[in-house]
Formats: C-alpha cells, sequence, structure tokens
C-alpha cells in the first residue's frame, strides 16, 4: 500500500492577494523523538513556522521522506516511500526565489523554512490511502520570506469611487517620493476586477545620485497616478500622498485600493501612441522614424530616444468608438502597413501580425464570483489572433453548472480576432464606455521586419556586412461595419514614417592567447590581449570590463568603449594589457552592449558576454 499526499501551497501578499508558491521544492519529513508530533500537528502555524539555517536542515536530514516540485500552481504531488507509516508530517519549503523578484548584482541564498506538522486525513483510494491538503501561509510569515529574497510587491485594486464598479484596462503607475527625484516603480494594468500587480526591487527605489544612496530609512513613499491605456488621466495623487502615515516608508508587501471618478466614454476613433510614446511629438514622423526624446517625457523612470528605432511587439494604441460618431452604426477598425520603398502598396494587419492579445475593454456579465450567487461584474475584451472575428453573444454560465455554494472559476475573457482578409476588428456592442481603448492592435513587427542575429567576423575584426532597419508606414482606419458610406465616411489617421530594426547586436569577445594556443584552460602570466567586436545600426553604447575575486582587483588603463561604432571610434579591435603585477586569480573580462531600440514601453535591455581566464 503506498501513501499519496496531494497538496496545493499558496502565499498571502495581504489578506487580498494570494500568490501560489510555484516552482518550489517541498520537503517532507518524519517527525523526531524530540518533537512531541501530535501537539504539534494541532499547533496554530505560528508555533511551528520557522526559517531554518544550513544546521537546522542538516540536523533533521535523516528524517527526510521525499522532495517534490510544486507546478506553476502550487500544486504537488507527493507518493510517500515504504518508511511512512501514516503519522504526521513536518512540511518544509525550499526556494531559490520568489514570484516577481526582481535580479539582484548579488542572488540571494535559497532558503528553507518549515511551515507546520500536519497529521493527514487518509482516505481508502484503491489499494491506497489519499489525503488532499490545502495550505496557505499569512501574509505575515510570506512577506516575511519574500523580503529574504528583496522582493518587494504592490498589490490593489482600482473601482469607481462610491461603487463596486471594477475599473478594468486602466494603466497604474507607482511612484516614490524622494528628496532630489522621485523614482518611477513601475506600471501595471488593471485587470477584469480591477486588480493589479506591480513587482519591483531595492533597486528601482534606492537610486544611487551622485554617490548618495537618497533612500536612507525603511521603504518607499508611495503615491499613484491612473490614466486610461490611450492616456488619459483618471486620478493624479501629489507627491505629498507618500508622506502620510499609510504610505510612508512601507513594507516590502503592500497592498492598496484606489478609485476613479469615472471612466471616460469613447467617442472619437484614432490611432495615438506607439507603446508610451506619440505620434506626432515623440515620434519624428515626418523624415526618419525614430523618437525625439525619452517618455514619459518629464517623469522620473522615462526610457527610449533620442534617436531610437522600434523594434519587437508594439502596441498600437488608440481609441475606437462602438458607434460612430454622432449617433451612426456600429464601428469597426483596423491598422494597415506599408514598407516604404518596396511598391507593394498597403497591407492589412491580420492574426498573422500578432501574437500577443491586448485588453481594449470590458462588457457586463453575470457570473457567481465567490459562491453566494451570480453578480454582474465586468468581463475582459481582448484583441488577439484568433477569437472570434466579430463580436460573440453572451457568455453563458459553465456546463454542468457547480453546486450551489461553489465558485464558477475565473471570468472566460472574450477574444476579437481580425478578419482573415482584410484585418477588420469589430467593436463590441456592449462593451462599457462607448467603446475600445488602449492597445487595438499589438503588432509584432518582426513579421513585416524580419530581424534575427546579426552575423559578425570574429572577434576583433570588423562587421563585414552591416544590418539595417527598414521604414514602413502605419495607417488606422475606422468605419461603421456595413462599411464606409458619403454620410458616415472612414475616418482614419497615420504615422507616415517609423523605423524598424528587428537585428541583435554583434557582441563578439576573445582572447587572443586563447585563439593562438586553441585551450581556454590554459592559465596566463604576463599579456593578456583582448579581441572585441561590437555593432548595430543604432548603438546605445559598448564597453569592455574586467572584474574578478581576487583581494585586490587589477588596476586596468581605460578599456575601450564607445556610443557608435558605425563612426569612430570603431567598436572592435584588440587591447594588450601588462598582467605580470596581477594577483593570481581568476578573472572575467566582459562586452556589454545595448542597442537604441523600444517597443515603445521598454528600451532594449542590453546584452553581455564574457570570457575567464585564471592569472598564474
Amino acid at each position: 500500500m503506498s501513501y499519496i499526499f496531494r497538496g496545493r501551497l499558496c502565499g498571502y501578499i495581504c489578506d487580498e492577494c494570494p500568490e501560489p508558491l510555484s516552482r518550489v521544492k517541498v520537503r517532507l519529513y518524519r517527525t523526531r523523538r524530540e518533537q512531541n508530533a501530535e501537539a504539534l500537528a494541532a499547533a496554530s502555524p505560528k508555533d511551528t513556522f520557522a526559517i531554518l539555517d544550513d544546521d537546522a536542515v542538516k540536523a533533521k536530514a535523516s528524517s527526510l521522506l521525499g522532495e517534490f516540485e510544486t507546478d506553476d500552481a502550487g500544486n504537488f504531488n507527493a507518493e510517500l516511500p515504504e518508511k511512512y507509516d501514516g503519522g504526521p508530517i513536518e512540511v518544509d519549503v525550499y526556494c531559490g526565489t520568489v514570484p516577481g523578484r526582481k535580479e539582484t548584482p548579488k542572488p540571494p541564498k535559497p532558503l528553507q523554512f518549515s511551515i507546520t506538522v500536519v497529521q493527514p486525513n487518509w482516505k481508502p483510494y484503491g489499494r491506497d490511502s489519499i489525503a488532499i491538503w490545502d495550505y496557505c501561509l499569512s501574509w505575515r510569515y510570506w512577506c516575511l520570506v519574500r523580503s529574504r529574497f528583496q522582493a518587494w510587491v504592490i498589490c490593489g485594486r482600482v473601482t469607481v469611487c462610491g461603487t463596486r464598479q471594477p475599473a478594468p484596462g486602466v494603466r497604474v503607475n507607482a511612484f516614490d517620493v524622494d528628496w532630489l527625484q522621485d523614482d518611477a516603480l513601475g506600471t501595471a494594468v488593471t485587470g477584469a476586477n480591477g486588480q493589479f500587480r506591480i513587482d519591483y526591487g531595492p533597486a528601482d527605489f534606492k537610486k544611487d545620485v551622485l554617490g548618495l544612496n537618497i533612500e536612507l530609512f525603511g521603504g518607499p513613499d508611495l503615491y499613484f497616478r491612473v490614466e486610461t491605456l490611450s492616456g488619459t488621466v483618471l486620478l493624479n495623487e501629489p507627491s505629498s500622498r507618500g508622506r502620510k502615515p499609510d504610505r510612508e516608508n512601507v513594507g516590502n508587501c503592500f497592498c492598496v485600493s484606489l478609485c476613479v471618478e469615472e471612466l471616460p466614454e469613447i467617442t472619437h476613433a484614432w490611432f495615438t501612441r506607439v507603446g508610451d510614446f506619440a505620434l506626432y511629438s515623440d515620434i519624428n514622423h515626418l523624415t526618419n522614424g525614430l523618437t525625439t526624446h525619452a517618455v514619459p517625457f518629464g517623469f522620473a523612470g522615462a526610457h527610449g530616444g533620442p534617436g531610437y528605432a522600434f523594434y519587437s511587439h508594439m502596441q498600437l494604441i488608440g481609441d475606437c468608438p462602438k458607434t460612430y460618431p454622432g449617433g451612426g452604426g456600429p464601428m469597426r477598425y483596423r491598422f494597415l502597413y506599408e514598407v516604404l520603398g518596396d511598391g507593394t502598396g498597403l497591407h492589412p494587419m491580420t492574426s498573422a501580425h500578432t501574437l500577443i492579445p491586448a485588453i481594449v475593454g470590458s462588457r457586463p456579465i453575470s457570473w457567481d464570483i465567490d459562491g453566494t450567487g451570480p453578480i454582474v461584474t465586468s468581463q475582459p475584451i481582448y484583441i488577439g489572433a484568433g477569437g472570434a472575428t466579430t463580436p460573440p453573444g453572451p457568455t453563458p454560465p459553465p456546463s454542468p453548472l457547480p453546486p450551489a455554494g461553489t465558485p464558477w472559476g475565473p471570468i472566460p475573457p472574450i477574444v476579437i480576432g481580425p478578419d482573415a482578409a482584410d484585418g477588420w476588428i469589430t467593436v463590441d456592442p456592449a462593451v462599457t464606455n462607448s467603446g475600445f481603448s488602449g492597445p487595438l492592435f499589438y503588432f509584432s513587427s518582426e513579421s513585416v521586419v524580419p530581424g534575427g542575429a546579426a552575423p559578425g567576423n570574429g572577434a576583433g575584426n570588423a562587421v563585414a556586412s552591416l544590418r539595417n532597419g527598414t521604414m514602413i508606414r502605419i495607417v488606422f482606419e475606422a468605419e461603421p461595419v456595413t462599411g464606409a458610406t458619403a454620410t458616415e465616411p472612414t475616418l482614419t489617421n497615420q504615422l507616415q514614417h517609423i523605423y524598424i530594426n528587428n537585428w541583435s547586436d554583434v557582441n563578439l569577445l576573445n582572447l587572443q592567447q586563447y585563439v593562438d594556443s586553441g585551450n581556454a584552460c590554459t592559465g596566463l602570466t604576463n599579456n593578456l590581449d583582448i579581441l572585441y567586436t561590437a555593432d548595430h545600426e543604432l548603438m546605445a553604447g559598448w564597453s569592455v570590463g574586467i572584474s574578478s575575486a581576487a583581494t585586490i582587483p587589477p588596476f586596468a588603463p581605460p578599456l575601450p568603449s564607445g556610443t557608435d561604432t558605425r563612426t569612430p571610434p570603431d567598436g572592435f579591435g584588440s587591447r594588450n594589457l601588462n598582467i605580470t603585477t596581477w594577483q593570481p586569480c581568476s578573472y572575467r573580462v566582459t562586452l556589454s552592449t545595448q542597442r537604441k531600440l523600444t517597443n515603445g514601453d521598454n528600451e532594449d535591455p542590453g546584452h553581455t558576454n564574457e570570457v575567464t581566464f585564471c592569472k598564474k
């Protein structure tokens, strides 16, 4: 007979914001002689939770029954070994990270913590016994674990003031008040129930300005701005709000409720932005198609420009009402593109040109959210590949209907896809706020302007064949579903020029000593010859660096760096360093590059290549 122990683990950020303990290792132990197993199994979690050091983990290693990994939803399935007799089990969790943690220069050590001792309620399961266990750590303990990983999170909900109506599909921006400049911590778009989550790290609010850490005490001081995806501001808290007691020096887990006075109605059809970049003020739409400055202009945490091109998946943002402005019929819209200079003209954007669904609004739905009976709430509407080409009717309840008192589960989204032939997208007549707003189409630019790995010619050599981008034009059209007429003509505007480059940068690094010997395991004694090649049509910057675990780090003369590889100084060559006096140790040579590219919401994160060597 086998014992099968199935469980699901989660942790609370706050009472209304749980998250699964996904991809962690669950370690199950037999209770030991020194433990009062029955008392522990009956104890409250506060009596049994503990973060363990290495000695405590080693001390109970001989009692380990098994180690089992959770899935993305926090579920695990443990088939216990024959030596287990059905008694109490001590449950530990071993994790190397937590959900949403931002990378830090020095990753924290993995952590093991004991949750509780549980006596499974075993029931017959064929020839075996099975027990089901569902457990969620309180926010006090789970946030303590998250703090060990320097993981900070804001979990919240946006509603319409004075009502329970959620505000789905709006962007929430979080800021930290500081002496010299406010820090932008992150943004998120609310879901169907108005909920949002923003993950950030210490580096986002402990900014080092002129060598001074200006966040001297505690955590960040928070204030928020809420806006529609097309940029209309709905809530703009003053920075002084972050100095109030409920927002000052918040902990690594923070939950907040925000409200907006109303959700604006959509009364016009207009293509307004590519991500955060406004068509006619942030992009040089008349000539080179590059950005003119960073956005959001004037705010901390701005990204991009000037002189940035676009790449990857881009949000084409705008508005389209559900009926023709002025009282006409139901509306539809589409985007078209033209590769300038290829002579083939305009082509509609269809499902082949989008991979990521974009939320454009919501519509009312009757749904049993918590098992107390159906209520009218919001159902998200997405534009994506596939899905209905015309808005579907009301969404039916689950079939078969769950028993009374049982929630119906997650609200299913509506996905509307572009027409296969002409790319038309019909606005759902049941949409709230009178239309679609925000990312009306998530454009996968690689489908029109291919890129890939740009070929090099070996580290230290110039790139033989350059890889440039492509200029395209994007046109927006909106008209009645029945087609444009003399009284209801097609409404249109366009981005005349936008420059796109999807080629990766050339980032090649090697050591001449390795090239000569053909052996990367030979230690170096007197000379270090670095071979480097950094190239891209639009290079924001590149640099060679050296680091080491040596007690006395090496002093090296200025190493190669630059901002543009296609004009002097060239981004290729070699650099000789005399390392005779360097301390015997391991060393790392790096080549870091970053392209002047943005997808409208984030700029290129950069690329670092490295070579290691040992000084004998």
